[in-house]
């Protein structure tokens, strides 16, 4: 089967490359004769031959085909995302599954490819719905209608949104009912969609709760907009429904004797039927016109005065008795208003919004095209995390280290380019030297002694970088290559085993890795650090070399990784001050017999000849009274030396005795 497979996907192939080739040949010939058709052009415009010879390039195409592409596939993923990003917007009202949350993306695709609204209106106007308290069914329905409303009506969804929900939720209607009725009312009276939405939704709860219809509320509604505004329709309406809720006026009051004398009653208007439901709109005001039919104005203002309404209603009823036909028909046609919506659609749309469908249906190829990336992009996103973060959490850590290592190792670059130019010098002469000839003839006498030797060295070599690994033995184990680093690796892991059992038992098994990475990052950190040490002590290059060690050794005392006994050998030692075992022996001698002035004169002691420069100076030391009057042999200082101090002590004493003499 996976053999079948394979040879589907080469003859497959095989077509395509067929095709490719069939279109670079077609391609290619329409050039030659596009050349030879303006050949006199190209002559005069250099540039457009060669544009020519780019643009029939195979592998110019290939690469422009290849930007197509990653163009593409990068635009769909980014409208994916956006997408989805709504979509999460949605869910935290839905409360679906992932599993349910694409299904629903699929059916939202769906109806914003066959609607004129733009495809990212569609999340938005779907969450409107459900905010509104429906369920995902529910709101399901109610979106595609919605959409439609909008279009036909020329207002924006939110606003067709909160009319076409309030309205249902209010009257207990279908949605689609709801909408056909509003682009009903829209027909018969005066007032356009945006207000009627706005406006006639108002009304309805206080319609429904008297016992009207939506089809008899918006037919009064419809009826008021011919005569007056839509917000002055809305105050009408809402007067009429409030006095035939009102008990008083509805039904009216009796006086003493029980006679009717205010209310629809006392002009012998019945509001409601025999079975106790109000009567119809037009059935109240035909009534109510019939009452009033060949009175006077005055006389019209008394019957009104008895019905007890207020202004606004009292402006209602007078609009609708002017047009009672009107009122008839508006109802009329509210009850009967099933596609009302989809004319208003199909009737708004013009022939260049059947671009938008277009438009909306690419678009929604290009986020199915996505949703087939996200989940690669999320997959290579996750794998890079642990790597970002470990970067965010050492980033202060990583940029001493390489404030440490550029400077460093251009100074290595510099050093091993120089030792490269005398290694190639000394092959040139290798063939000539006696130490290889020596060599030559050693391993031809006896390798094997030879190899024993070497292995010998190389266990020594290894023996005293392990004893002096805090020294200089990691760097010598470093340049022994990968074995010596994986040494230096068991090293540091036996050094610091205490830090990362600790490691694990706080931070559980990613506290304990990171510590061990710790540990290993010290089989590099370490030598450097050794080599840094010994490369302070050589001129010019020493200082930067020794600063960048103590910047080093900072940044390997933060991460944990210095030992006591690193710490220990890194400590500075204060040389310890020389004593001048003559201090105070020849100045401060007290007064006595034989050195009467307390502190003894040379020049007592010596005699000089003086004359001109090129004489001779002849000078005498009486070293008996020296010994007498200088030294005091039951001195403590004295005491205490030894021979060879004494004499020592002796000797300098002369030798500052002379240069005091040369310069008195």
């Amino acid at each position: 089967m996976a053999s079948a497979k394979l040879t589907m996907l080469l003859d497959l192939s095989d077509k395509v490359s067929s095709k490719f080739a069939k279109i670079q040949n077609k391609f290619e010939r329409g050039a030659s004769r596009m050349r030879e058709s303006f050949s006199e052009i190209t002559g005069e415009i250099p540039f457009l031959d060669k544009a020519l010879d780019i643009a029939t390039n195979k592998w110019i195409l290939l690469g422009a085909g290849i930007m197509g592409v990653a163009t593409l596939l990068t635009s769909a993923t980014k409208q994916a995302s956006d997408w989805h990003t709504q979509l999460a917007e949605v869910n935290v009202t839905a409360g679906m599954s992932q599993k349910e949350l694409q299904g629903l993306s699929n059916k939202l695709l769906d109806i914003g490819s066959r609607n004129v609204a733009p495809l990212e209106e569609v999340p938005k106007a779907f969450n409107r719905i459900i905010s509104a308290g429906l369920d995902v069914n529910q709101s399901m329905e109610a979106l595609e209608p919605t959409l439609r409303a909008a279009k036909a009506g020329f207002v924006d969804i939110e606003t067709v949104a909160s009319a076409g929900i309030g309205t249902m939720m209010s009257s207990g209607k279908d949605i689609n009912q709801v909408y056909d009725v509003l682009f009903q009312t829209v027909k018969a009276g005066n007032a356009s969609f945006k207000d009627i939405a706005n406006y006639l939704p108002k009304v309805v709860p206080l319609a429904r709760k008297l016992g009207y219809e939506l089809e008899d509320t918006a037919g009064a509604f419809a009826s008021l907009t011919t005569k007056l505004s839509a917000e002055q329709s809305t105050t009408a309406l809402e007067g009429i429904m409030r006095s035939l809720a009102n008990p008083d006026v509805a039904i009216g009051k009796t006086d003493k004797t029980g006679k009717m004398v205010s209310g629809f009653k006392s002009l012998g208007i019945e509001v409601f039927n025999t079975s106790g439901k109000i009567r119809p709109m037009v059935e109240i005001i035909e009534q109510l016109n019939q009452k009033m039919a060949g009175l006077t104005d005055k006389q019209r203002a008394e019957q009104f005065s008895k019905l007890g309404l207020d202004e606004s209603a009292s402006l209602g009823f007078s609009v609708l008795m002017q047009d009672i036909e009107g009122l008839q028909k508006a109802t009329e046609g509210a009850f009967n208003s099933a596609g009302a919506l989809n004319k208003a659609y199909f009737d708004s749309l013009t022939p260049l919004e059947q671009w938008s469908i277009i438009q909306n249906q690419v678009k929604a190829i290009m986020i199915k095209l996505g949703e087939k990336i996200l989940p690669l992009v999320a997959s290579a996103i996750d794998a890079l995390r642990p790597f970002i973060d470990a970067l965010y959490n050492n980033f202060d850590d990583i940029v001493s280290v390489l404030k440490v290592l550029i400077p460093v190792a251009g100074g290595l670059f510099l050093f091993f380019k120089i030792a490269t130019a005398f290694q190639l010098a000394s092959k040139a002469v290798q063939g000539l030297t006696v130490a290889q000839w020596i060599l030559n003839t050693a391993m031809s006498a006896n390798p094997i002694g030879l190899i024993v030797v070497a292995i010998g060295a190389l266990i020594a070599y290894i023996t005293i970088a392990i004893v002096k690994f805090e020294k200089f033995g990691a760097l010598m184990l470093w340049l022994m290559g990968p074995i010596g680093r994986v040494i230096s690796a068991f090293m540091l892991i036996r050094t610091h085993w205490d830090s990362i059992t600790e490691a694990f038992q706080n931070g559980g098994i990613i506290g304990g890795l990171k510590r061990i990475g710790i540990v290993l990052l010290d089989v590099f950190l370490k030598p450097l650090q050794q080599l840094l040490e010994k490369l302070s002590s050589i001129p010019y290059i020493g200082k930067f070399a020794k600063g960048a060690s103590k910047e080093l050794l900072g940044i390997r005392t933060k991460m944990e990784l210095v030992t006591p006994e690193e710490k220990e050998s890194k400590k500075e030692t204060k040389p310890k001050p020389k004593v001048d075992p003559l201090k105070g022996l020849y100045d401060s001698m007290p007064t006595t017999k034989d050195n009467k002035e307390g502190k003894t004169k040379l020049a007592s002691d010596v005699n000089k000849v003086t004359g001109e420069s090129q004489q001779i100076r002849n000078i005498t030391f009486n070293i008996g009274s020296i010994i007498k009057g200088d030294i005091k042999m039951n001195d403590p200082k004295v005491q205490g030396m030894t021979q060879n101090e004494f004499e020592s002590y002796l000797e300098e004493m002369f030798m500052r005795m002379v240069r005091n003499a040369e310069n008195a």
